[in-house]
């Protein structure tokens, strides 16, 4: 492999794993939407209103994966013409898990112990903001602006990969103790976004010019 050409393996390859178990996840919850294992108290809501959690499902896969090469620099500057089409897809989609998101958080019945006010009200700030921030990031790449675009794409990102880090949060205590219900499930599930957050934030001060 020349030297002008060296896709940041380690970036690419973390963003990925980190949108596996998600994506897996909606993959089953698909497969259970399709009729085959019938209405169960899990899936009872989404047998219900099918349409918001299969967009949601879809969208924020592309949106996962899509960005996670979107981010690789020398994947961009080998192959420009495809981080526009990638991205052309990726926003659109970004935003459609966002509003999604919402519409499955005021529309479906969740059980208390899945989701209490805090975790509801975290809900709907992350849609609110991912939304926002799409829309900023797609506004800047437009005018040019790229050093905008990049932070507000990696805000966006950040926020849509929630899920993924959810999962690295619940998964040992899960393991540990059981599944956690209520306010602390709650504490957990926003804390994903929170450490998002905050590692976004962290890397549009300190290595933004590098991705």
């Amino acid at each position: 492999m020349s030297s002008s050409f060296r896709p940041s393996w380690k970036l690419l390859s973390s963003l990925l794993m980190l949108s596996f178990v998600p994506v897996v996840a909606g993959v089953v919850r698909l497969s259970s939407l399709s009729g085959s294992s019938g209405v169960t108290p899990e899936n009872a809501r989404f047998m219900a209103m099918p349409a918001p959690v299969v967009l949601h499902i879809v969208c924020a896969s592309l949106f996962c994966v899509l960005g996670a090469l979107q981010f690789d620099s020398a994947l961009r500057q080998r192959f420009p013409r495809l981080h526009r089409i990638a991205g052309r897809v990726a926003a659109p989609c970004g935003i459609v898990a966002a509003l999604t998101g919402l519409w499955m958080t005021v529309a479906y019945a969740i059980p208390a112990e899945l989701q209490g006010p805090l975790l509801y009200g975290v809900r709907m700030v992350v849609g609110l903001a991912m939304t926002l921030a799409v829309v900023v990031s797609v506004r800047a790449v437009l005018q040019r602006r790229i050093t905008q675009h990049k932070a507000w794409m990696v805000r966006a990102y950040a926020l849509g990969q929630g899920a993924g880090t959810q999962v690295l949060i619940l998964l040992p205590v899960t393991l540990m103790a059981g599944a956690p219900t209520f306010i602390f499930r709650d504490v957990l599930m926003a804390s994903a976004w929170g450490l998002n957050v905050a590692f976004a934030e962290w890397v549009i001060r300190r290595r933004l010019p590098s991705i």
